[in-house]
């Protein structure tokens, strides 16, 4: 697996959004492979930017805000599922087998690492707006461009260098779940609590 392939379906699901007119349609692909699962990662963090941004208007309603504020925390939990799920695909295609006992951890797992590479990816194509823009939106955005094109690039080398590691066998494929016990009405006492 190649970042840059990853790139490819974060910008393509990035750019379907943008072409179409709803602030929050559904997802038009499945998770059927592995292009898939990219594809509605970035998805469900592209419709999540976007209700970031709405929800900071100021002539919102409460009722309005509230309602957003709900679709966000759903967005956030499925964005924390689709990363667990590329977890589990690629741990399942790097590691179908224990690794052995001489194998190294990192401090990161691969599904988290490309969460970021995809976010950074939405940073972009948001910056790249702002560049756009002309005039003093340009003269702020056009080096922050810059620096987010640098770490898009290191990014990318880092996710291919632990590929190619845990290809090898030398380094462990760990998960790392996120547990969100605030989202659970079985472990969030403001919800089992409600009388």
């Amino acid at each position: 697996m190649k970042a840059a392939a990853a790139t490819q379906a974060f910008q393509r699901a990035i750019e379907a959004y943008h072409a179409q007119s709803e602030l929050d349609p559904a997802c038009p692909e499945t998770a059927a492979n592995l292009d898939g699962h990219f594809f509605q990662k970035a998805w469900i963090d592209t419709v999540q930017w976007h209700l970031e941004d709405e929800i900071r208007r100021p002539d919102l309603s409460g009722p309005e805000v509230l309602a957003l504020k709900r679709r966000i925390d759903a967005l956030n939990q499925a964005r924390t599922d689709a990363v667990e799920a590329l977890d589990r695909s690629l741990q399942a295609h790097f590691q179908p087998e224990p690794p052995p006992a001489s194998a190294e951890y990192r401090t990161e797992s691969l599904g988290w690492a490309l969460d970021r590479l995809c976010i950074l990816q939405l940073k972009q194509y948001h910056m790249q707006e702002q560049v756009a823009r002309g005039g003093e939106a340009a003269q702020v955005a056009q080096p922050r461009m810059e620096v987010l094109n640098r770490q898009s690039d290191v990014l990318e080398a880092a996710i291919d260098a632990l590929s190619a590691e845990l290809a090898s066998g030398r380094v462990a494929y760990t998960r790392y779940e996120q547990h969100k016990l605030y989202n659970d009405p079985n472990t969030n006492p403001a919800l089992y609590g409600v009388k």
